[in-house]
């Protein structure tokens, strides 16, 4: 009978509060500089607090490569973009179609840097000493993201859980445990469900009135619809007099009201899409015989996000009582004094208010999260993680996540495997 094993995270937490708190500060201090030096901390943290089948992780990174890596990307960028503006200076033709350009550059630098970024952080974990790895080609990676993202704007969005499954499968596919390489059979139906679900209250309806419109005005875009305001400040804009009364400002209206209603309600299913996709693509991952089994609920993903925005409305309210005290008390008292007091008094509270609440995020939203996914995800046929041998690869570079932290594709803790 095959043994399972647990994979557990100690959800005390201890210590946590105070690393956010000073690596916060600290990167406030610095202009960002020191963030490179946090988000290894916070690494290291969580790292080394997920135990997989009786072994925690540990985190061999440094702050020092991640800050010599952004620099080194940095150089790479300016390069790019004085090559990029030299090419419209050599090629007026090609000015018009420069933004376009750009894009489509920053784009495939951006996959390219997810990718390399993803290895970087493999190849500096290590559990029962043996040391995670990711080959394969990241130029490889953002041209299939590039095809894949072609297709789902081509269908509207309907690709997209097909793209997110087969992008997984090409890094699942290419990540080693020592010797051993894991696999994934991903697939897209398995999110088809939730991503109608959230394509219907997101897209559907705005889709559908955008279409409706294109199709009042002949199945040509009205870009006349909204005029400047007369006498209005920049980027204040009327509906064109010359449409009122038509069936096209009826469809206007209704479609600006719709997107103002269906964007609050799509951010609610996130998180349920999210946890299913996470829950998928963990039960899709294997090694050899070893494969991870998830129980992982929506409500696991849920929840952490309600507490912090309820956390976040309390904040607020609270704020403006003691703005709204402040102020009465310095029109009754009647002195600068008192006004420059409330000022500063707010402005405090304001980077209070700040600190709190990304000390707050680290531990209510990405600790719960990453505690969701590891204490619901167990580990089928665990006896074959004692064949896995230790590769001879090195732990690469720092320039691997440096540019996905310069195009700001990065992020200190990512959620799932």
């Amino acid at each position: 009978m095959s043994r399972t094993g647990q994979v557990a995270f100690d959800t005390r937490l201890r210590g946590l509060t105070g690393l956010a708190f000073v690596g916060f500060l600290l990167s406030l201090v610095t202009f960002g500089i020191y963030r490179f030096w946090y988000m290894t901390d916070l690494r290291r943290f969580f790292w080394s607090r997920t135990v997989v089948d009786g072994s925690p992780a540990d985190y061999t990174g440094t702050g020092r490569e991640l800050f010599l890596g952004f620099l080194a990307a940095l150089g790479l960028l300016i390069v790019i973009y004085v090559g990029l503006f030299g090419l419209a200076i050599a090629l007026p033709s090609l000015v018009p179609y420069s933004a376009i350009l750009s894009f489509v550059i920053l784009f495939l630098l951006g996959q390219f840097a997810i990718y390399r970024g993803r290895r970087y952080r493999a190849m500096r974990t290590l559990w029962r000493g043996i040391r995670l790895g990711q080959d394969g080609s990241g130029l490889a990676y953002a041209g299939r993201a590039a095809l894949w993202w072609a297709l789902t704007l081509a269908t509207l969005g309907l690709a997209f859980p097909f793209m997110r499954a087969s992008l997984e499968r090409y890094r699942i596919g290419h990540t080693l445990i020592g010797t051993s390489r894991m696999a994934s059979d991903a697939r897209g139906r398995a999110l088809l469900g939730p991503w109608l679900l959230f394509y219907a209250v997101a897209l559907g309806p705005v889709l559908t009135l955008l279409l409706a419109l294109v199709a009042a005005n002949d199945f040509v875009l009205p870009i006349d619809l909204m005029l400047p305001k007369p006498g209005g400040k920049a980027g204040d804009l009327i509906l064109n007099p010359a449409y009122a009364g038509t069936r096209i400002a009826t469809l206007a209206v209704a479609l600006g009201i719709t997107a103002g209603c269906c964007l609050p309600l799509s951010l609610l299913l996130v998180p349920f899409y999210r946890a299913r996709e996470t829950r998928v693509f963990m039960n899709a991952a294997r090694l050899g015989p070893v494969r991870l089994v998830s129980t992982l609920r929506a409500r696991q993903f849920y929840w952490p996000y309600l507490v912090y925005a309820l956390s976040l409305l309390g904040f607020v309210v609270v704020v403006g009582l003691i703005a709204l005290l402040a102020g009465l008390a310095a029109r009754a008292a009647g002195g600068d004094g008192l006004a420059w007091a409330a000022v500063l008094g707010g402005g405090l509270l304001y980077l209070g208010g700040a600190l709190a609440f990304a000390v707050l995020y680290v531990r209510v939203v990405q600790a719960r999260l990453w505690a969701a996914v590891a204490t619901t995800t167990q580990v089928a046929d665990a006896d074959g993680l004692n064949r896995i041998l230790a590769a001879s690869h090195g732990p690469g570079s720092g320039l691997n996540e440096g540019l996905a932290d310069a195009l700001d594709v990065g992020g200190a803790l990512q959620i799932g495997f």
